[in-house]
């Protein structure tokens, strides 16, 4: 009669695998190779940490900033003040409208002294004054008037029928003229222009045919003898 068998209390033997494998290991457990990747990363992460602390312990502290006053201010010097130039005084004469004292500014010309006196007058010769000059104080502006137009000459005596008693001689009796080629030296003279020197030179280069052969004389010209042609004859 067969008798049941007793159930064996042995472990089971486990499987193994082929020569070389490791053995295999549970499941549930981590894989080597991520533990010692974590064990770095922690390593590594603790040097840094340690690295940090350590440098942010022994960082030495920057220097104060000092601040430094602002420069003076380099020293200028203070302009005087411009004096004002005094105004001049002039005295204002001659050939204008109202002569006498005027003031003026300091920078006047003859000009505004003339235009202060109420300008020139209608005698006065413009230009002998010249109106841009500068004026100083104590100055006089003095117009000159325009030279008057010389007169014709009033015949001499003894000549155009009004013969002089005492200077006769030379004269031609008919018309009263001074005859050139026989008056005197003094009669000579009495002709308008004609001085002692002319009157020499006059007889020195006698005879004349005609009134106009005077302009050989020396220094006698066209125009003297044109102003002497009713004062003279050659016979």
């Amino acid at each position: 009669m067969l008798s049941s068998a007793a159930p064996s209390t042995e472990p089971p033997t486990p499987h193994r695998s082929s020569a070389g494998d490791p053995p295999a290991t549970g499941t549930g457990d981590p894989p080597l190779n991520l533990l010692l990747a974590a064990l770095l990363l922690g390593v590594l992460l603790g040097v840094l940490l340690t690295g940090g602390a350590v440098y942010l312990l022994r960082k030495p502290e920057p220097p104060a900033i000092v601040l430094q006053p602002p420069p003076p201010p380099a020293p200028t010097t203070t302009p005087l003040p411009t004096a004002t130039p005094a105004p001049l005084t002039v005295f204002v004469s001659g050939a204008v409208a109202q002569p006498g004292l005027y003031t003026l500014p300091a920078s006047a010309r003859v000009g505004d002294a003339l235009a202060a006196a109420g300008g020139l007058a209608p005698e006065a010769d413009a230009a002998l004054v010249n109106q841009a000059e500068r004026l100083w104080d104590g100055a006089q502006v003095h117009v000159p008037e325009r030279a008057a137009e010389p007169e014709a000459s009033e015949p001499p005596a003894g000549v155009s029928g009004q013969p002089d008693p005492a200077s006769t001689e030379g004269e031609s009796p008919a018309t009263g003229r001074v005859n050139i080629n026989t008056a005197s030296l003094d009669a000579l003279t009495t002709l308008p222009g004609i001085g002692p020197s002319k009157a020499a030179a006059i007889i020195a280069n006698r005879p004349y045919d005609s009134p106009q052969d005077l302009e050989r004389v020396p220094g006698i010209g066209p125009k003297t003898v044109e102003r002497l042609l009713d004062w003279i004859t050659v016979r």
